[in-house]
């Protein structure tokens, strides 16, 4: 029974990661479904849920599309905490042509997307990936 448990939360993460990655190729506003309420930076900053959608607008709005977006996550690790919590992570690589006003320049690099399970749901605490900053 535990390797089943083991699998889901693994696929879950996947999950949640693939759709994350292929809205930000769609500069979707569904991107927000993946994220938490707050995000945890590093040297303990919190910051919202809104602030990060702020940015991802903010971000969008420069570019008039995202093409040939491609990835493959090459790590995928987590631990399960006491109370049904977690932590995790899933990383890999990401590339995409930035196109504006018909111009275009490939964004890409790694990537990290780390994940925390809160009401037996993973989701995204912190983003690392090509194009994105605080």
């Amino acid at each position: 029974m535990q390797e089943n448990s083991t699998f889901n939360h693994q696929a879950d993460i996947v999950n949640s990661s693939t759709r994350f990655i292929n809205s930000w190729f769609k500069q979707s506003k569904s991107i927000t479904e993946e994220l938490n309420d707050f995000f945890i930076l590093p040297k303990g900053k919190i910051i919202g849920k809104d602030v990060i959608i702020s940015r991802l607008k903010g971000i969008f709005g420069k570019s008039d599309e995202y093409v040939g977006g491609r990835f493959d996550i090459i790590d995928v690790n987590y631990e399960l905490l006491n109370d049904g919590k977690g932590m995790g992570f899933v990383e890999g690589v990401a590339g995409y042509r930035n196109v504006v006003q018909k111009q275009s320049k490939i964004v890409s690099g790694p990537f990290k997307l780390y994940f925390a399970l809160h009401n037996n749901t993973w989701k995204i605490v912190n983003i690392e990936f090509p194009g994105f900053a605080y």
